[in-house]
């Protein structure tokens, strides 16, 4: 009995380290492309923000291990007209031509922000 239990132990320490030599092959570092941005108003403007936020994520090829982020800030404070907001960004990744199966993480975080400000419409 104690021999089938140490041999029971010894197989199943055995087809763990096989799971885990199998999940440490299949991990790889996948690549991120990241747009984080912010775009805001703080005005005495009725009239809506015109905004034009253009991110355009290409990937072509394996990647693994590498990032590209931009960030970026457009803000107005102030005045009674309307504002125009615009940004234009392009991320492109080429690497060898192979089928890993290891696409590109794309990230995109860009809200809008707008406060009507009716302070801004007082004459001094």
């Amino acid at each position: 009995m104690g021999l089938k239990k140490k041999t029971l132990g010894c197989l199943s320490c055995l087809s763990f380290l096989g799971v885990g030599t199998w999940l440490a092959d299949s991990a790889t570092a996948q690549c991120v492309q990241a747009d984080i941005s912010v775009q805001y108003n703080i005005s005495g403007s009725r009239e809506p923000t015109e905004r034009v936020n253009d991110v355009e994520m290409q990937s072509r090829g394996s990647c693994r291990g590498n990032a590209s982020v931009t960030t970026g800030v457009q803000g107005n404070q102030g005045g009674t007209s309307r504002v125009n907001q615009n940004r234009v960004v392009r991320h492109r990744f080429e690497g060898e031509d192979t089928n890993d199966g290891s696409p590109t993480v794309q990230i995109r975080s860009n809200p809008t922000i707008d406060v009507y400000n009716p302070a801004d419409r007082l004459s001094y």
